[in-house]
């Protein structure tokens, strides 16, 4: 029976990616069994869901990826995931860098039954007295955001933490403007809570059961779109921060179209969307209404 080990790398979004090798390289006949070394225990319990994962280690309970590890002593093969280059789909990068011969950008992860029909039940009751789309809101939503003209990102003058334009979205304002119109529920810790530091408060099962009965999720791009996506929800993302980062005149990397976000993992084109990154608050408000008020 030949089995290996896939070592994670990076935070939840991307646990998230490579919780979607396994199920390829056991259809593929590569492995027999395929287990996972993880680096947060907050994850586990998506890939314990999965049908075609194993076993699940992480630090405290398997070897950490950042300690001596004599793989092949238990693996016939291991692979230790590396940091993502965006020129490809996140998830084919990784599925690629295992070997999986007809990788696909596309991931999922399974929801936890009890807390499903828990959340169902809560959303069902509001579903009773709307018919407009139940929105899920990203909490430190602004961090992620920038506010720049067309022509400040060219000049590409940055202001530390601010990016090319010196400022955030007010996503105060964007918040108010689109409670006052539609159903919604805040989800995801504040960003002043670290990944490291998610708690039962903030536990990804909820949330992920959460966003798997919204209609959408407003944000940015990072772990809870990817969270959405994966449950099947659509998504409404500023793309701003991916721009200042990444885009064309990126100042971590400069790439044309980084493939970053939920429109490039394989759904309908109709099913996420990605808002130009030079529009206003306002222009953002009124796009984002304008989609939601065709929601069918």
């Amino acid at each position: 029976m030949k089995n290996c080990l896939i070592v994670c790398h990076g935070y939840f979004g991307d646990h998230l990616f490579a919780n979607s090798i396994a199920e390829h390289l056991i259809n593929e006949n590569q492995f027999d069994q395929v287990d996972y070394l993880v680096g947060f225990p907050q994850v586990i319990p998506f890939f314990e869901r999965n049908p075609y994962v194993n076993k699940v280690l992480h630090h405290g309970i398997g070897p950490s990826p950042h300690s001596p590890y004599n793989e092949k002593e238990y693996y016939d093969e291991c692979f230790r995931l590396k940091p993502i280059n965006r020129e490809l789909p996140p998830a084919v990068e990784m599925q690629l860098a295992c070997g999986v011969k007809n990788p696909s950008p596309s991931f999922h992860i399974n929801t936890n039954p009890e807390i499903d029909a828990f959340v169902k039940e809560d959303f069902d009751l509001t579903r009773q007295h709307t018919s407009l789309p139940i929105i899920g809101i990203m909490n430190g939503w602004k961090e992620k955001t920038f506010l720049f003209t067309r022509e400040q990102y060219n000049k590409g003058i940055d202001v530390p933490n601010l990016g090319y334009g010196g400022s955030h979205r007010n996503t105060d304002y964007i918040e108010v403007a689109l409670k006052q119109k539609f159903p919604h529920i805040m989800v995801g810790a504040p960003r002043s809570v670290s990944q490291t530091q998610i708690s039962e408060e903030h536990n990804l099962d909820v949330m992920a059961s959460i966003l798997k009965h919204c209609d959408y999720f407003i944000g940015a791009e990072g772990g809870l779109a990817n969270i959405a996506y994966a449950v099947g929800t659509k998504t409404i993302l500023t793309s701003d921060f991916v721009h200042q980062l990444y885009g064309p005149n990126g100042v971590l990397q400069k790439l044309n179209e980084p493939k970053l976000g939920p429109r490039y993992y394989g759904s309908s084109p109709n099913m996420h969307v990605d808002l130009d990154p030079y529009l206003t608050d306002e222009e953002v408000v009124s796009n984002i209404v304008n989609i939601l008020g065709n929601y069918k």
